[in-house]
């Protein structure tokens, strides 16, 4: 480079220091107050070692009534050095294998999680630490917004430079929520096995590790079946962490079967617990005690639940019958009942919200789908046989005579013409209608689905029958009415939905035309009020599941029967029957036009014949 360029190169390098220093400070300024941002509204988080202790929670009916109450009844504060290894290592194992060689923050798992994800086309794997998972937790706010994402990084970086491994991870135990009420790994010990956090086993300690990912999904109460699948899973992460031996797993997995769970009590608790569940949507639950209004009605809640355990009694069991479940709504969709069994303490399992066929109930939708293309009530529609592929719907108890009225078809269940509705409207566009309406679910698209084979839950489809009775207005399910401290300061308030039309009311009207029919002439005569009353009975393939759903004005309400095992009931047992009749016996208390049930208990010698009668239906 000659003389004179190099000249000129230092002279344009000395003009571009001063700019570049400039530009440095003016970046470290502006990044100095967008950290300001970030951090100012940062939660409290001094004497974070010793909060340990959660809300305690008093369950309110719509009237003021004590429903529920959960708290922190044992309130034992661990730390890791006071717990058996394996409790902490299930955790870590199956939440964050990399804890110990992460500052906080795992950007390698982020990637990963990232690749595997875009694999996927869909979000299989997460990326948190559990140190960003106590981040998250410790927030006064759940919202999903790019500054509480940054937030909790910064947090959790913070975490990781205050306290040591074994403190954050101690903290985490104490905090985190396990369903049921249940705030920290010794009051989660507690409420499902009766014992303390420093007793538990390996297996128990895989089994509460497992229900981190959804309180719901995975616990042993909700979903047995789940929550064992995923014990296992946990168990060989251990393994695979060598966190235990071989030998430990097998010997782990022995528990299995005489494992006992400590069971509640309060047949409210179906109810407070699902909203227990929607209020970590809604706000953190901390140390402040907490009075939630709920929707519940408790003298219908009562109620239903006696009628349930009085259907089993006189006609369920009998039948093959081992569990009902029962849901209402009002017009606003406040529920405000919610029986998910006829005993919560010999079993906790919510069938309210569990995914079972609905059978005919679900062709609801096809008919909505049908009257929205163009056709009418009256039109005439094929009932003769068919077959798609290798699959041939049958109809129960139908003899085809040729062709009948959307109506007829209706109002008798008639399976083939469901079909053939389908096949003119399109699968995709009644799977659409319900989701529309509120079904959450995944349906398969596929015409089995419109006779009811997709797992659907009771709660979701007796809303969206409700959005007929509201002639055409989607009704969203809600528990909570408010949620105060305990100075009485509101920290929430339920807020009315946006008026969203999902059929339109003259659609609405044809529907409620059949659906009236159906129970003065139909499969729902069991069902008639003494009031204009709309419903569908359904039952799935071999009497698994039978149901009916209906309304009178200003309750819908939907009714479920069947056995946890999926095993068949009898065959004479349908939509028609005992749903239908229970149906009737609760809207005519609700209603006042029958006298409210006396105190009904479903006693052990029951439950014990019921098991045999059940075994001797299974080897016929």
């Amino acid at each position: 480079m000659s003389p004179k360029k190099k000249g000129i190169f230092r002279r344009k390098s000395k003009g571009l220091r001063p700019l570049l220093f400039s530009f440095l400070i003016f970046g470290g300024v502006v990044g100095f107050f967008v950290f300001l941002f970030f951090i100012h509204d940062m939660p409290d988080l001094e004497h974070l070692e010793t909060k340990g202790r959660r809300a305690s929670i008093v369950f309110e009916s719509y009237d003021g009534k004590n429903i529920a109450t959960y708290g922190d009844l044992f309130k034992n504060v661990v730390t890791v050095d006071t717990l058996p290894k394996h409790v902490p290592n299930a955790v870590i194992a199956i939440e964050d294998h990399r804890f110990y060689h992460h500052s906080g923050v795992d950007f390698w798992g982020i990637i990963r999680a990232m690749g595997i994800n875009l694999i996927n086309r869909r979000i299989v794997q997460g990326g948190s630490t559990l140190t960003q998972q106590l981040a998250k937790n410790l927030f006064l706010s759940q919202s999903k917004s790019i500054k509480r994402k940054i937030q909790e990084f910064i947090l959790a970086l913070w975490l990781e430079k205050k306290f040591t491994k074994k403190q954050i991870l101690s903290i985490y135990l104490n905090r985190v929520y396990f369903g049921s009420g249940a705030y920290g790994i010794d009051a989660a010990a507690y409420k499902f096995f009766g014992k303390r956090a420093n007793k538990l086993t390996v297996y128990e300690a895989a089994k509460l590790a497992g229900i981190l990912k959804s309180p719901t999904a995975y616990s042993p109460f909700y979903n047995p079946v789940k929550s064992d699948e995923r014990t296992k899973l946990v168990l060989s992460k251990m393994l695979e962490e060598k966190f235990i031996s071989k030998a430990e797993m097998n010997d782990a997995m022995l528990e299995k079967e005489k494992l006992k769970l400590a069971p509640p009590i309060d047949e409210n608790r179906y109810f407070t617990d699902w909203v227990l569940e929607q209020m970590q949507n809604l706000i953190v639950i901390d140390t402040d005690d907490l009075v939630v209004r709920t929707t519940l009605d408790s003298r219908l809640q009562t109620n239903a639940t006696y009628v349930i355990r009085d259907s089993l009694k006189d006609f369920g069991f009998k039948n093959g019958v081992g569990q009902m479940a029962l849901v209402a709504l009002d017009k606003t969709g406040a529920v405000r009942v919610m029986v998910g069994g006829h005993t919560y303490s010999s079993s906790q399992y919510n069938r309210a919200l569990a995914l079972r066929s609905f059978g005919s109930s679900f062709k609801f939708f096809v008919y909505i789908a049908a009257l929205e293309h163009g056709m009418d009530i009256y039109d005439q529609i094929s009932d003769m046989p068919l077959t798609i592929g290798n699959w041939s719907p049958r109809n129960f108890h139908y003899e085809s005579v040729g062709s009948i009225s959307l109506m007829d078809a209706f109002i008798k269940s008639v399976n083939t013409c469901a079909v053939r509705l389908t096949q003119k409207v399109g699968i995709d566009a009644v799977i659409d209608k319900a989701q529309q309406m509120g079904i959450s679910s995944e349906l398969n698209r596929n015409y089995a689905s419109a006779l009811g084979a997709s797992g659907v839950n009771l709660l979701e489809m007796t809303a969206c029958y409700g959005a007929v009775m509201k002639d055409g207005e989607k009704m969203v399910p809600f528990g909570i009415i408010s949620i105060k401290n305990q100075r009485g300061k509101e920290l929430y308030r339920a807020y009315q939905h946006k008026h969203e039309t999902v059929v339109a009311p003259e659609i609405c009207e044809k529907m409620k035309t059949m659906m009236r029919e159906l129970l003065i002439r139909g499969t729902g005569k069991r069902a008639r009020l003494p009031i204009d009353a709309y419903g569908k009975t359904g039952t799935s393939n071999d009497s698994r599941d039978a149901n009916f759903i209906g309304f009178a004005y200003p309750l819908v309400v939907g009714v479920w029967a069947g056995n946890d095992d999926n095993t068949p009931m009898k065959q004479n047992l349908t939509g028609g029957t005992l749903p239908a009749m229970a149906w009737k016996d609760f809207m005519s208390i609700a209603l006042g036009y029958s006298a409210p049930k006396d105190k009904i208990e479903i006693s052990s010698k029951k439950l014990r014949k019921h098991r045999r009668l059940r075994s001797l239906l299974d080897e016929m």
